[in-house]
């Protein structure tokens, strides 16, 4: 009987030890962790949307009343009302041409040219040259606002150089005076008062205009310097050329109000700033540009024993002058290439 109830005991353990390892090495059942995860989901979506509905209500309740909101946010949304002048103030920032530009010739001299020695002068020649305006090559001298022509007039105002009446400069002329060589004139018929009737003229000076001078003349010397062997252009004098009209109007020649010493506008020169975009020409100088010879030309005469320019020696002629200034032309060229032959 009692060895009945001990293995009654043992069978009982046994089941029960069993059902344990296999109650642990059972596979987990899915749906009921999906339905606690879609609970704890739901639950943490719930609290949220609380949470914003708590914020939205605190904010409402802190808000400020409509007008004290608009004075808040007054400097932070345009306003669309109108200004009048009189809240405007005056912005008195220097005015800058562009949205970076250095004066980099503010100041700048003209580089001097070496001494020349007349005994060492080889081969000499005179010549004078037309630079017209109106070319395109030669549109940098007239650009619009800062010509060379008003350049040139505001340096004899200010006393900076000086005007000569004759080309060998001997006779300096005064601002005055080269403002009345350069206004044109024009006669205005004076009438009676009463009846209507012409009882006389007189003259009336037009102001001059800087851009109305569309023509340029330059005499420069060409030498050979046999000590260092090479062809040397030096200018002499730059003019520019007035056009001469009659009292209708009409143009009946050319002159030259005044001349101008060229190493003496030099310095004026190298001061002023020059810029073509369509030929790629930046940061040079009035200075530069002569000097480099960077225009073009039109030779007009050359120094002769009758002093004749080549229209004289071939009037009205359009094509025979222009092919004695090739001539001219041509014969440097070849004169500087045999210079050097080997």
């Amino acid at each position: 009987m009692r060895k009945n109830v001990i293995l009654a005991l043992l069978l009982l353990l046994a089941l029960g030890v069993s059902s344990v390892i296999e109650a642990q090495t059972a596979p987990k059942k899915k749906k009921k962790k999906k339905k606690k995860i879609e609970t704890v989901t739901v639950n943490q979506d719930s609290i949220d949307a609380v949470r914003i509905q708590d914020s939205l209500a605190a904010a409402a309740a802190a808000a400020p009343p409509p007008d004290t909101m608009s004075a808040l946010t007054a400097g932070l949304v345009a306003d669309t009302s109108y200004m009048t002048y009189a809240d405007l103030t005056l912005d008195t920032t220097r005015p800058v041409d562009g949205f970076y530009k250095q004066p980099i010739l503010r100041g700048a001299k003209a580089f001097a040219f070496p001494d020349e020695n007349k005994f060492n002068v080889k081969f000499y020649k005179r010549l004078w040259r037309h630079i017209d305006l109106t070319d395109s090559v030669n549109r940098i001298f007239s650009m619009p606002g800062q010509t060379l022509m008003s350049i040139i007039m505001d340096a004899l105002k200010a006393g900076k150089i000086v005007a000569y009446a004759d080309e060998g400069f001997t006779k300096a002329m005064s601002y005055q005076k080269v403002l009345r060589v350069l206004s044109d004139s024009t006669i205005v018929t004076d009438l009676d008062s009463l009846t209507g009737d012409a009882i006389g003229s007189h003259s009336v000076y037009v102001p001059f205009n800087p851009d109305s001078v569309t023509k340029l003349e330059i005499k420069e010397d060409i030498f050979v310097d046999k000590v260092r062997g090479r062809l040397i252009t030096r200018i002499i004098s730059l003019s520019p050329i007035k056009k001469v009209k009659s009292s209708a109007g009409d143009v009946i020649g050319e002159q030259h109000p005044f001349y101008l010493y060229f190493d003496q506008c030099r310095n004026l020169l190298a001061s002023r700033e020059v810029f073509d975009t369509q030929r790629d020409i930046y940061d040079m100088s009035y200075d530069d540009l002569f000097i480099l010879r960077n225009f073009k030309t039109l030779i007009v005469k050359e120094s002769n024993p009758g002093d004749l320019r080549i229209k004289d020696k071939y009037p009205n002629d359009e094509d025979r002058q222009k092919q004695e200034a090739e001539r001219i032309e041509r014969e440097l060229r070849e004169y500087k290439k045999n210079l050097w032959k080997y």
